[in-house]
């Protein structure tokens, strides 16, 4: 009986901390267990916060357990040549376990609840913080649970456009699909008002809230996603977040000089 509850138990963490069927002989994606259970995690969190504050840069706070494959899969990204230049760059930091939120055998959570992810249930997730720290994701903070079959160039962009400055910019090409106005299907502009980020399939308009609501796309497109001079990176980064989990090829130029991008 306790070994059949101790399987269920593990079988309830790994559905919540998988989408798709695991298979460690096909691994193709690096691993690290980076989640300290023995450190003290909100001292980390302060000193990410600390340093940030001094270098203008934003915490990365990554949320995970080294139980949950997706959460060694997002460490091990992060640990690669590519994302480790773009981390020391452009971020601060800081990896904390969380134990097992899915089974009531969760630890640290009160840094997820501080930062404004109640009732956390998944593993990993992702926090980019700004260095007063508000959250500047949270929309999509909680969707990491698949970060093992995501793919290393959609991880990056996500990384490089929350990045916070525009120096960010000239990451973000690389990091998408190198997409042409002749290959793509649709071009979709970004932009932002009082309502949040914004999108439309001509600069003019109309502007919908979320990209499933621009209608006559085909099946897996091949996007390009325009923005203005004035348009935060952070709208840039749901953009292409929302099209990629939809299936779509994404690729990024910024809008032609004196192209007004305004809802």
């Amino acid at each position: 009986m306790i070994r059949l509850l101790l399987a269920a138990l593990l079988a309830a963490g790994a559905a919540a901390c998988e989408t798709t069927p695991y298979e460690p002989a096909a691994l193709l994606h690096p691993e690290a267990r980076a989640y300290p259970a023995d450190a003290d995690a909100m001292a980390d969190v302060e000193g990410a916060l600390a340093r940030s504050a001094v270098s203008g840069k934003r915490v990365l706070l990554v949320l995970g357990a080294n139980w949950c494959h997706d959460s060694r899969a997002l460490a091990g990204w992060l640990e690669t040549p590519r994302f480790a230049a773009l981390v020391a760059e452009r971020y601060e930091l800081v990896f904390v376990d969380v134990g097992m939120p899915q089974t009531g055998e969760g630890r640290n959570l009160a840094i997820a609840e501080r930062f404004g992810l109640a009732d956390m249930k998944n593993t990993p997730a992702l926090l980019v913080l700004t260095p007063e720290g508000r959250a500047v994701n949270l929309e999509s903070a909680r969707s990491w649970r698949n970060a093992a079959s995501r793919s290393e160039e959609a991880i990056y962009a996500y990384l490089a456009a929350l990045a916070g400055e525009a120096e960010a910019a000239s990451s973000l090409p690389m990091a998408t699909t190198s997409i042409t106005v002749r290959q793509a299907d649709a071009e979709v502009w970004v932009g932002n008002d009082d309502a949040g980020c914004r999108f439309a399939l001509s600069p003019g308009g109309p502007w919908v809230g979320e990209v499933s609501a621009l209608t006559g796309l085909p099946e897996n497109p091949a996007i390009l996603l325009r923005s203005g001079p004035q348009t935060p990176w952070r709208c840039v980064a749901a953009g292409v977040f929302q099209f990629q989990k939809r299936g779509a090829k994404v690729g990024f130029a910024r809008a032609p000089e004196g192209q007004p991008v305004a809802p």
